[in-house]
């Protein structure tokens, strides 16, 4: 029987089993070295991959926060400016619907890119007026939330900004800004400006929010106030709770959501804005945010594999080498290549900051090649312009835990520079036996571009480039306070450009937007580097002119504005001419703060406007005085106007060779209440300024048929009024409202009964629509009377193109003919062309016998003066023409 065999060799070692021989293998350090190779390929390359989509994901967070901050920042600037307007309405309500009704009309300009009606609604809900048309109709809101919240609120003076409702009146969807009327602390009404979504959420259109983006406005409550893309969707679903607006969530923050909407998954950034109660979101489609992740992991995955690949192949080729030296290299090589082949720019240092090596990546990021760079300093990639503070918190966070990381700007080898994350680690390196520092460095150029294209929208013009409304007040505060500081005078020009709207309206929107662009060129291009130049709206521009020691030097920079902007420009096929009217206000000898200052500056401008074009005025007390007093009678002539406080006069025109009354000219009195009577001269220009004007004459033109219906049935049925028309009255006449030719026709009058008076420059503006009416008169036989002749233009082309039937002469030659040969020849001249041209001729400010008599022997046909009569009212008129009659027989 043979023996057992043993386990134990015959020098008493023991036998290697296959399982020991396998595992030896097995755990060879060649094994464990590719496996361990290995597993950093894969891991770096997982982790490479979680961090791009982290990174990717990361930035759109990023971005949507900041976006979501702008978004929320400029929507907070609009509502302020509708708050301020809804106050001023509430304080002009309170005065009188005739301030109310003044106040919209001169400062629903400046909201009118935000607001597209304004209503009041009484104590008891009722709607007592409405922008948007006559309050035919007693609507009944007192169910509104926006009327409900203020009734309820005890006397509490807070703007409230409601749900979108559809209005009754404007039958659209739109977001009520709201303030309470407090009469006595008392509650007694709501004053309501409406916004509609589209408009309150029109800033998202700016942002660079991608394919699928969407952005948001959510009240606190989480309703829907306005959404981009489709402003009203998700309006009328319920509120609901959500992410950002749950208990403990943050002022500004990010989520991940699919949208109940549309179904898109987004990543949202959004912002609270406590002041209004308001949450603004913005999002970026997740689709869109890792587009470029796909060709990302396919490279990442395409490298790792080809590591894969040839650490097989260098697994094997160390197998059958079987040298340990050999198989070190190669695991060193390998180490080598996935380094080489990171896609950031890396650098490898001593503890002093020596430089080893650098990747390829850093030589294509930096420009320096590994050669050149090898041995130098790190230092060398340091840019001048890092903070102090953050160089010393780098030294710091190396020196005491061996890492740091942080924004640092880098320097290339041609001197330019880039922001970056620099990134510091220190790794002891087992074979050299000391400590290396590897620094990773992240181009974040193109973050920094993102982030400066959102600040530049959110602060800058984007027609001209010019620091808009936001940035001109920040601007505008820095230089009083550094005027303060320093004790130096600060200048504020305010302008605004002459016949704008209608060079706008002419050309067109677009060769409008080329002419602001190249006045706010021609502007820029004479202030000083230091100066500010702003576009506040429309054709409103300003500057701010600091560090004056003396007043005195902004008269010739003034001098030169006007002269650049009166140089003519050519748009298309059409040579403009414009001007401007700057108004200038000093700080600190007009105002101490920038709302003062501009209103300063506002009011100057307006009394150089007033002075006439091309213009430019200083503020002055006696400016504020005449603006007060301006806004006074314009508040006191609504009221005349509602109350019954105007007359018309009358004043007759006479036929020089039979002295029978042919004509009467209608004269506008105002009997002030407490003022007495105020001449025409005072009240007459600010109606035309304020636009009342076009009311007036639709008043004066009525009454005036009134009477003449009266005289033609019982004095003369031949009668003539004259009525005069200002050229703004032209301009002002709207489509459907009802023509002076319809009114003479619709009350059975003939058309010549009414004679129309125009001045020269109404001619001479040449005007579209002035031409047009003047024809629509002479095609309905209106006739025509060209006032003041000889005192202005005197074109006798357009005494031909328009068919004039007459014209008169003005009373300062009359008033010199008995005295003054030249004025005898002048008038003879008048009289003489007229006549051949069929023109009849009327003498005004006739005084004496002798100024009759030349005027006949002349050949003048009419005359007015207080030879005859004055103006007088219609019951002295009729006494005065039966007294003539009587006479005549």
């Amino acid at each position: 029987m043979p023996a057992k065999r043993s386990n134990a060799s015959s020098d008493g070692t023991t036998d290697t089993s296959p399982w020991q021989a396998w595992r030896r293998t097995l755990l060879s350090p060649l094994n464990v070295g590719a496996v361990l190779v290995l597993l950093f390929i894969w891991t770096f390359t997982f982790h490479q991959l979680t961090q791009e989509r982290d990174r990717l994901i990361s930035d759109a967070q990023a971005r949507t926060q900041v976006e979501a901050r702008a978004f929320g920042e400029y929507s907070l600037g609009s509502v302020r400016r509708v708050s301020e307007f809804l106050l001023d309405l509430r304080a002009s309500w309170l005065s009188g619907r005739d301030v109310f009704e003044h106040v919209i009309h001169e400062r629903q300009e400046a909201v009118r890119d935000l607001t597209f009606q304004v209503a009041v609604i009484d104590e008891n809900g009722m709607l007592v007026y409405s922008s948007i048309g006559p309050t035919t109709e007693r609507l009944d809101l007192s169910q509104r939330e926006h009327f409900r919240v203020h009734k309820e609120s005890g006397g509490r003076d807070v703007l409230f900004i409601s749900d979108p409702v559809q209005g009754k009146v404007s039958k659209k969807w739109s977001i009520q800004f709201t303030r309470p009327i407090l009469r006595a602390g008392q509650f007694a009404g709501v004053v309501v400006v409406s916004v509609s979504p589209e408009q309150f959420a029109s800033f998202a259109n700016t942002l660079a929010i991608g394919k699928d983006g969407a952005a948001t406005i959510i009240r606190e409550s989480g309703q829907v106030l306005a959404r981009v893309p489709n402003p009203t969707a998700g309006i009328e679903k319920p509120p609901r709770a959500r992410q950002f607006n749950k208990p403990g969530a943050l002022g500004t923050g990010n989520y991940r959501v699919v949208s109940g909407t549309d179904g898109v998954e987004r990543i949202i950034g959004y912002h609270h804005v406590p002041e209004i109660g308001l949450y603004f979101l913005v999002g970026e489609s997740v689709a869109s945010v890792l587009a470029p992740y796909d060709g990302y992991r396919r490279t990442a995955l395409v490298e790792a594999a080809g590591s894969t690949l040839l650490l097989a192949l260098l697994y094997f080729t160390l197998r059958y080498q079987g040298a340990e030296r050999k198989r070190h290299i190669e695991e060193m090589r390998l180490a080598s290549m996935v380094y080489a082949s990171s896609s950031e720019a890396m650098m490898v240092t001593t503890l002093d900051g020596r430089v080893i090596d650098v990747n390829p990546a850093f030589t294509v990021t930096t420009g320096y090649s590994a050669q050149e760079f090898k041995g130098q300093s790190s230092d060398a990639i340091r840019s001048e312009c890092n903070e102090r503070a953050v160089i010393e918190a780098m030294r710091e966070g190396v020196a005491t835990k061996g890492s740091w990381s942080g924004e640092y700007l880098i320097r290339r080898k041609d001197g330019s520079e880039f922001p970056a994350l620099l990134t510091i680690d220190t790794f002891a390196d087992s074979t050299l036996g000391e400590p290396r520092r590897v620094a990773l460095i992240h181009d974040m150029t193109e973050k920094k571009r993102a982030e400066e294209v959102i600040w530049r929208q959110a602060n800058f013009d984007a027609l001209t480039d010019l620091p808009n409304r936001h940035m001109f007040y920040n601007r505008l505060r820095q230089e009083i306070a550094r005027a303060r500081q320093t004790s130096t005078q600060l200048a504020l020009l305010f302008i605004d450009l002459d016949r704008f709207k209608e060079v706008n309206d002419t050309l067109g929107h677009d060769q409008g937007d080329v002419l602001l662009k190249e006045i706010a060129r021609r502007i820029s291009a004479i202030v000083r580097g230091t100066d500010t130049v702003a576009r506040l709206a429309g054709d409103e521009f300003t500057i701010i002119l600091p560090d004056l020691s003396d007043a005195g030097a902004v008269t010739p920079i003034i001098r030169s504005l006007l002269a650049r902007i009166a140089t003519p420009l050519q748009l298309g096929q059409e040579s403009v001419e414009v001007s401007a009217s700057i108004g200038v206000a000093l700080y600190p000898r007009d105002a101490d703060s920038a709302e003062s200052l501009l209103v300063r500056a506002d009011q100057a401008m307006f009394a150089a406007k007033s002075a006439g074009r091309n213009q430019w005025a200083v503020f002055t007390p006696a400016l504020q005085r005449a603006e007060q007093e301006r806004l006074r009678v314009t508040s006191d002539l609504r009221v005349a106007l509602a109350h019954g406080q105007l007359a018309v006069h009358y004043q007759p025109i006479v036929d020089l060779l039979t002295g029978k009354v042919r004509k009467a000219e209608a004269l506008i009195r105002w009997t002030h209440p407490v003022r007495g009577e105020i001449d025409p001269g005072d009240f007459i220009p600010v109606a035309e300024d304020t636009g009342l004007i076009v009311e007036i004459g639709k008043w004066v033109l009525n009454r005036a048929l009134d009477q003449l219906t009266h005289w033609q049935a019982t004095l003369d049925n031949t009668m003539q009024v004259s009525v005069n028309k200002s050229p703004l009255e032209f301009r002002a006449h709207q489509s459907g409202t009802e023509s002076w030719p319809k009114v003479v026709e619709r009350r059975g009058l003939p058309p010549h009964s009414l004679v129309v008076e125009i001045t020269e420059g109404s001619l001479m503006d040449d005007n579209a629509e002035v031409i047009e009416h003047l024809h629509e008169f002479r095609r309905a036989g209106v006739d025509i009377a060209l006032d003041d002749f000889g005192t202005g233009y005197s074109s006798l082309s357009y005494l031909k193109r328009f068919d004039i039937d007459y014209i008169k002469i003005d009373q300062s030659f009359v008033r010199s003919l008995a005295h003054d040969p030249k004025d005898i020849a002048l008038c003879s001249a008048i009289v003489s062309m007229a006549h051949a041209l069929r023109i009849k001729v009327i003498a005004e400010g006739i005084e004496t016998e002798e100024q009759k008599a030349i005027l006949v022997a002349a050949g003048c046909d009419y005359g007015q003066g207080h030879l005859f009569c004055p103006p007088v009212p219609p019951a002295a008129f009729e006494a005065f023409v039966a007294k003539s009659q009587l006479a005549e027989t």
